[in-house]
Formats: C-alpha cells, sequence, structure tokens
C-alpha cells in the first residue's frame, strides 16, 4: 500500500522537476529587455541599439531596448539587479558604471552579488583634444604650460568618474602636473565648452571628436589606444608621445541578474558570440571608433578585477569621490 501510495508523489515530483527543463529548453520562446543606462542616441545607446539587433537575429527572438540613464548609470543597473533571474533581461555595463562608480559611491548594488556576468562587448580608447585656437600641439606643450602654471589649465568630462576624468588624472600622474578637474552633467556640455575655448581640453570617443576636428573647430592630440585608431590615422598615441603608461580604454560589458540558470547563460552567451562576430557589427562598432569583441564570463570577471585594482590606485592617488 506505501508503495501505491508513494507513486502519483513521485509523478507529481517528476513533473514539476520537467517543467523547469522543458522551459529552459525552449529558452527564449518570448522577447527579451535589454536596459540601457544612457540616454538615448549618444554614442553607449548606439552601440547597445547595432548589439540588441545583431543578437535578436541570433536568437530569433526580438530585443527591446530600454533606456534608464540617471545617478551616473545606477538606475538602470538597479533595474536590471532586481529583474527576474530568468535570461529575459540584461543591461549593458560601461566603464562607469561597472568600475569606477562602485568605488567612488556607495552605489545601490554590488557588482559581484547582484550580477551575473556574461561578456564584453566594446573596448573604445579615447582621444585628447583642445579648441582650434589653443595653442597646444602636442602632449608636450601641455605638460610644459601646466609645470609653468600649476593647476591653472584644465579639462572637462561628462562626471565624476567617467572615463575622461580618469585620462585626465592618469596625464596628471603619469606627466608629474597639475591640471583642473571641470565635471559636467554629460560630455556634450563639456564639448560645447571645449569648442568655445572656455576650457582646454577633453577627452572623447573619436566618432564624437570626427565632425569637431573635420569643421576644424578641434585640434586632436594623442590617442590613449595601445595603436592609431583607424579613424584618426595621423594622430600619435600617448606612448609615441612619450608616456608609455598612458594607454587607457573604455569598455563596454553585458550584465544579466544574479542566479540566472546556467543553461541560459550558455544559450544567450553562443548567441551574443555569434552575434559579436557578425561583419556588419564588427564594422558598425569600428565605424564608433569601438573594437567588437567577446569573452567568457570567467573572463570578463577577470578583466573586470584587473581594471579595479588599476583605476582603484588611480582614484585613490586623486582623491575622486562623488558626493
Amino acid at each position: 500500500m506505501l508503495q501505491l501510495k508513494r507513486r502519483p508523489a513521485i509523478a507529481l515530483a517528476a513533473l514539476c522537476m520537467l517543467a523547469p527543463l522543458s522551459a529552459l529548453a525552449d529558452y527564449p520562446s518570448r522577447p527579451l529587455t535589454f536596459i540601457v543606462n544612457f540616454p538615448a542616441g549618444g554614442a553607449s545607446d548606439r552601440m547597445a541599439r547595432i548589439f540588441g539587433q545583431a543578437l535578436a537575429e541570433e536568437l530569433r527572438q526580438t530585443v527591446v531596448i530600454e533606456n534608464k540613464p540617471g545617478a551616473a548609470g545606477a538606475i538602470g543597473m538597479v533595474a536590471a539587479a532586481r529583474a527576474e533571474p530568468d535570461g529575459y533581461t540584461f543591461t549593458l555595463g560601461a566603464l562607469s558604471t561597472s568600475i569606477t562608480q562602485p568605488l567612488i559611491t556607495k552605489t545601490p548594488y554590488d557588482m559581484k552579488r547582484d550580477f551575473t556576468p556574461i561578456s564584453l562587448i566594446a573596448l573604445a580608447p579615447s582621444v585628447l583634444v583642445v579648441p582650434a585656437a589653443s595653442p597646444f600641439k602636442t602632449v608636450d606643450d601641455i605638460v610644459a604650460a601646466a609645470k609653468a602654471a600649476p593647476g591653472k589649465l584644465n579639462f572637462g568630462s561628462g562626471g565624476i568618474g567617467t572615463f575622461a576624468q580618469l585620462t585626465g588624472e592618469m596625464l596628471n600622474q603619469v606627466a608629474g602636473i597639475q591640471t583642473t578637474h571641470i565635471p559636467y552633467k554629460g560630455g556634450g556640455e563639456a564639448l560645447k565648452d571645449v569648442i568655445a575655448n572656455r576650457i582646454d581640453m577633453i577627452t572623447l570617443e573619436p566618432p564624437n571628436a570626427m565632425p569637431q576636428l573635420r569643421a576644424g573647430t578641434l585640434r586632436a592630440i594623442a590617442y590613449t589606444g595601445a595603436r592609431r585608431s583607424p579613424l584618426l590615422p595621423d594622430v600619435p598615441t600617448f606612448i609615441e608621445s612619450g608616456y608609455k603608461d598612458l594607454v587607457g580604454t573604455n569598455s563596454w560589458a553585458v550584465y544579466m541578474p544574479a542566479g540566472v540558470p546556467g543553461a541560459v547563460v550558455e544559450t544567450f552567451h553562443k548567441a551574443l558570440v555569434k552575434a559579436m562576430e557578425n561583419p556588419r557589427l564588427v564594422a558598425q562598432f569600428a565605424e564608433l571608433g569601438a573594437e567588437a569583441v567577446h569573452t567568457t564570463p570567467g573572463e570578463l570577471r577577470e578583466f573586470v578585477a584587473a581594471e579595479t585594482a588599476r583605476y582603484a590606485a588611480i582614484i585613490k592617488k586623486a582623491k575622486i569621490h562623488a558626493d
């Protein structure tokens, strides 16, 4: 009798186990939401939309872009962390949101606790530019002027903890100079003041600088990459300019909420790799000044750990903190 009574219970338990397995096998069976922590129209948003389209083709499901900018990216990151860990919501973590912001302020999210790392998707160095009316033509010109009048020269950025600020602080540290950081609410506002010759310099992603360089309102000084940019073949790197330790790259990676099943992560990651190797995507990323890349989740963890250690040292020395 006991054996007969147990069989329905065993059957019921088996059905309960099969249900989630069936759901995993069907993944993805509905549209996915891609939370982008930046305003629509910017370089990061354009990159996200290019990637989202390529990923949708590989997954054969719609990828809906949901822009959630604000609070230095924290609003979108928190929304992504709180999403159901079923593989249908993911986010774009830039260097600022996934590495530097947690170092300079008490973010309402924890990258290790709240997220499942998936893959890097892009790396993009920046170019240091000055107004067309500036007397500076080389990095040495800037360094000489800064040494002659410590603190007088300034550089702009789109906010505290952004790659533009970190690049300026790296130049201060490797060249042994003192220039003043002026943070803005966005890179566009800072760029306007550089063009108007109200601030001395700023670092930008090449695509954001190209229209002004072509118009003659800005002058390019040096590139933060290890090699020259294909978009700016005549602009030397900081290494070529004599500052071998000034190499820096903005980065973007894909994360899911913590707790997503491994089988879902594997399926998503395989589609991501195919999307990142799509020649059309590679060319479109190149037009944005970014290198299309992909990594394993483990390699992304290692990358974040190394970048966090590197920028933590820069941030500590420069005494960067957010209110």
